[in-house]
């Protein structure tokens, strides 16, 4: 069996320097025109999507991806997501995926269910898959800016899985209007109708 070689070259171009990277709510802003807040409404206050599965359907997670990987069989995406004390994204459903939570700094809730009425806290190095299909947010329970790893497995063409409850569509249209609702769901946001 013989091993694969690569040069330095190859190696810097899959490589992700902190530094270089843009929040994806900027990203998002200046593709769709969604503003920041707009954005992390639904996310982390600062979310980095490292790596990503390349895919022709590409969710907000893929396309915003600083390289594509993951593509060894099963696709899986690597994130980083900052917020600042009881911040965090709102509810929401991967109905074909699994995101498992590995608390890098600070103390983070994480709630389930249809309404988020159940709860586990993580605290540094705790980790949790939750399992697809499950309403899940998380939010920083710490007294500082908190760090998640984010780790987003399934299957190629998959990714684009993400849902909100109802609720979460009602409160976008009170904060921002018929307009911004109508803006985010043609950015390809899904929202469940009240009778789901």
């Amino acid at each position: 069996m013989k091993t694969v070689q690569i040069s330095p070259a190859e190696m810097g171009q899959r490589l992700v320097r902190f530094k270089d990277l843009k929040p994806r709510s900027q990203i998002l802003k200046d593709r769709t025109g969604v503003p920041p807040e707009v954005s992390e409404f639904f996310s982390a206050d600062r979310n980095y999507t490292l790596m990503a599965p390349a895919m022709d359907a590409n969710s907000t997670i893929t396309s915003t991806a600083a390289i594509a990987g993951g593509d060894s069989g099963d696709a899986i995406s690597v994130s980083l997501a900052f917020c600042r004390p009881g911040s965090g994204p709102q509810l929401h459903a991967h109905m074909n995926t699994v995101e498992a939570f590995f608390c890098l700094k600070g103390r983070f809730s994480i709630t389930w269910g249809d309404r988020g009425e159940n709860e586990v806290v993580l605290e540094p190095y705790d980790f949790l898959p939750v399992p697809k299909g499950v309403m899940r947010t998380f939010t920083n329970v710490a007294d500082e800016e908190g760090a998640l790893l984010v780790v987003i497995q399934g299957n190629r063409g998959e990714f684009r899985d993400v849902i909100n409850p109802p609720q979460v569509a009602d409160t976008v249209r009170e904060r921002w209007g018929d307009e911004m609702l109508a803006k985010l769901k043609e950015s390809g946001r899904i929202f469940m109708d009240a009778a789901e």
